[in-house]
């Protein structure tokens, strides 16, 4: 599920001191607690989002596009518009528009850059678009 030779597991919140430059601490714990509480799942979906959605912190802090997350977990974009719900709905991720536009929570997961500081989400005025 994930490409481990940059991830670092942690049995609660990533701590920033603990990571390298480049690397992405992962909250263990909330996997275990999603696979028990969606147990019925197929093929354990629900994880499999979220270990997407992890490693797939953009260098602006926000998450990729669902469509592309979709094609990598082999599922269709509206799974993985409805389970980026439920996370944001549960607190594991932060919805900055209406549009799709995540980010994930640094109790989850925390990626830090090779300069070694976290990547957070740039920018918080709206864009402005000129015709």
């Amino acid at each position: 599920m994930f490409d481990a030779h940059h991830v670092r597991f942690f049995e609660g919140a990533p701590q920033r001191d603990d990571l390298k430059p480049g690397e992405l601490g992962v909250n263990i714990d909330l996997f275990r607690q999603v696979k028990d509480h969606y147990k019925k799942s197929r093929e354990n979906l629900p994880c499999r989002v979220l270990a997407d959605i992890c490693m797939d912190i953009q260098d602006d802090g926000y998450i990729g596009r669902q469509d592309d997350s979709a094609e990598r977990i082999g599922t269709h974009w509206t799974t993985v518009q409805r389970w980026r719900s439920r996370f944001a709905a549960a607190g594991f991720l932060h919805r900055h528009n209406l549009n799709g536009r995540f980010s994930v929570d640094t109790n989850v997961a925390m990626r830090l850059d090779s300069d070694g500081k976290v990547i957070k989400p740039t920018g918080s005025k709206p864009h402005k678009f000129k015709f």
